[in-house]
């Protein structure tokens, strides 16, 4: 059997840098058509995206997605909210799309993702091609998929004609409250799978955009993603807990910290709320320290993305791709790249 890299798995090699400042390094990408001047995306999860995420995202120049998991008038009152920045909205694959997408799209949704916990599958493909040829000015994201044989059975039926407007969402079982891989033993690390998307989709001549979802930690693993091939990276954990994020602040009274609920889209928590019950998941709930505004993290992270495409000496993202050089590291490797001989 083949080995699969996670993120922990791999550093990127520096190169020859003649970039005097992080200020001249572009972060500007294109997904699915859409220009971002952040390669961020917000994860479309309850206790991630609403309206109050999306707009700060666009904000930023990254992007919200608003998940699905709520009556669909009140999705479209979140996407229609955002006029003024750029926001996305999820729908499912159930006999509702089309009316669900077809409000979305009066909402003036920027972007719609096709949300599938599973998503090489025919019945994903069938309303993908019934989405893109029912609105052909209207953006796609599939996902998820893990595997090449996936982008390459998407990249094949879908006409080269709306490569350019199809994004794939690459990543099964990574997210930090995902619990697919313990319960159905099957999953890739979200380095490999965009590695193998990515080789895939340049070798069926494809432009669809990727994005790495899941398992993404630091700015280190946003940098590694997008070396890797990914145009962009949709966050969950690192997002939740902020205060744009749905959900209200818990306050420990004997200790005074604060916290915020982060669940999976799969998660008891998050089923019950939507449909009122939930007998079988594939997703965790727990409560995450409060973070403060989701600025400070997006800072925090883009920084540390311009640093590491110096450290490769490039200014963009699509040089990164192409000048990234990836090696594999020991356990005694990884443990060396984390604080240590501190007393």
């Amino acid at each position: 059997m083949k080995t699969a890299l996670s993120f922990d798995d791999v550093l990127l090699v520096p190169g020859y840098n003649d970039i005097t400042s992080r200020s001249d390094v572009s972060l500007a990408t294109d997904v699915a058509g859409v220009h971002l001047h952040l390669p961020i995306i917000a994860a479309n999860m309850p206790s991630v995206c609403g309206y109050y995420m999306a707009d700060a995202l666009g904000a930023a120049g990254g992007m919200g997605i608003i998940h699905r998991m709520q009556p669909v008038v009140d999705q479209c009152n979140e996407v229609a909210s955002n006029a003024m920045f750029q926001t996305g909205a999820a729908i499912g694959i159930g006999e509702d799309w089309k009316v669900r997408a077809e409000s979305l799209y009066g909402a003036m949704a920027r972007i719609i993702c096709l949300d599938v916990a599973h998503g090489h599958q025919d019945r994903v493909l069938d309303v993908a091609l019934e989405f893109l040829d029912t609105f052909p000015a209207m953006p796609l994201i599939i996902g998820n998929i893990a595997t090449a044989a996936a982008a390459t059975h998407f990249a094949e039926e879908i006409s080269p004609l709306d490569h350019l407007r199809v994004a794939l969402k690459v990543g099964v079982g990574g997210g930090s409250v995902c619990t697919t891989r313990i319960k159905t033993g099957f999953g890739v690390p979200t380095l490999q799978s965009v590695i193998e998307v990515h080789e895939a989709l340049i070798a069926a001549g494809s432009d669809i955009s990727i994005i790495a979802d899941g398992g993404i930690k630091s700015s280190g693993d946003i940098v590694k993603a997008l070396a890797a091939g990914a145009d962009a990276v949709m966050l969950g954990s690192l997002l939740a807990g902020t205060k744009e994020a749905p959900g209200d602040i818990i306050k420990d009274d004997k200790t005074g910290l604060k916290y915020k609920v982060y669940r999976g889209a799969a998660s008891y928590g998050a089923k019950a709320a939507h449909f009122g019950e939930a007998e079988y998941v594939e997703g965790a709930e727990r409560l995450v320290p409060y973070k403060g505004r989701v600025i400070k993290t997006l800072n925090s992270l883009s920084d540390g993305i311009k640093s590491g495409l110096t450290y490769c000496g490039v200014d963009n993202l699509t040089d990164l791709t192409e000048d990234a050089e990836f090696i594999r590291i020991t356990e005694a490797g990884f443990k060396e790249s984390l604080p240590h001989g501190i007393f």
